[in-house]
């Protein structure tokens, strides 16, 4: 699976239906260079968590600059990991 288009499925999940989304194609491109907001960021971050199993206390205070860190994040605090985007989407309905 692909981390950018769960990154994308994730951050359309996150972002209003009424706010346009171009999807991310780049581990290194900040988010503040993206149309995600803050509160989009931190929604995202939460999904992600859940996701991939990864405790409340170790994603409080996480604000990652950008896919990579979030990536990285990720790999050292996973404690499950989706066999699909659509098994991902449903973690967090």
């Amino acid at each position: 699976m692909n981390f950018l288009d769960l990154l994308n499925m994730v951050a359309r999940e996150a972002r209003p239906a009424h706010h346009s989304l171009s999807p991310m194609t780049d581990m290194e491109t900040p988010f503040t260079e993206t149309e995600l907001d803050s509160l989009d960021g931190l929604m995202i971050v939460m999904y992600m968590s859940i996701i991939y199993g990864i405790e409340d206390d170790l994603v409080k205070e996480f604000h990652p600059e950008t896919p990579q860190i979030l990536f990285d994040f990720i790999q050292q605090h996973k404690t499950q990991e989706p066999e699909s985007i659509e098994q991902a989407k449903e973690l967090i309905k």
